[in-house]
């Protein structure tokens, strides 16, 4: 699998360069026949010399003009999307910053829920740990110790209830 997508991936690079340099000659050529037919031209026109420079003058000049303007529009252009892309670029950014945040705070809370949850836990332990040494307190005590205990809380009972 991993052999067939590198041969496939190699052959496809192959294939690029051989265009690559077929259009480079296809390029090439067009440029050499454009400058011989326009020797050529002048060579064997009708027209006199002083009217050939006169006519590349001009020519000249509005290609120049015609490169400078198509320049202009392209830089404008080229701005217009560097600013539509740096505020693209912000606003993603806003977003991402903006998600981020949440899921701190998201996980801010679940840490803050898990705090009072192992602390109400300990606490229940305690208080369940309090009570079992209290019990065993007791089953360890006498009877004589225990009815001393309970007659202790009946006179406090009476006492409550004589006030």
């Amino acid at each position: 699998m991993i052999l067939t997508k590198w041969y496939e991936k190699k052959k496809k690079e192959k294939q690029r360069k051989l265009r690559i340099q077929t259009a480079k000659k296809i390029l090439i050529g067009t440029a050499a026949g454009s400058v011989s037919g326009l020797l050529g031209g002048l060579l064997f026109s009708p027209k006199s010399g002083k009217e050939n420079r006169e006519d590349i003058a001009s020519s000249t000049k509005e290609i120049t003009n015609n490169i400078k303007e198509k320049t202009i529009e392209l830089k404008g252009t080229i701005n217009d999307n560097v600013t539509d892309a740096k505020v693209k670029i912000k606003q993603k950014s806003t977003e991402l910053k903006d998600a981020i945040n949440n899921k701190v705070c998201d996980a801010k809370d679940n840490v803050t829920d898990a705090k009072v949850k192992v602390s109400q836990y300990l606490n229940e332990k305690k208080t369940a740990n309090a009570v079992f040494e209290t019990a065993d307190k007791l089953t360890s005590t006498d009877n004589e110790d225990l009815n001393s205990i309970l007659g202790q809380t009946d006179l406090v009972e009476k006492d409550t209830k004589n006030n």
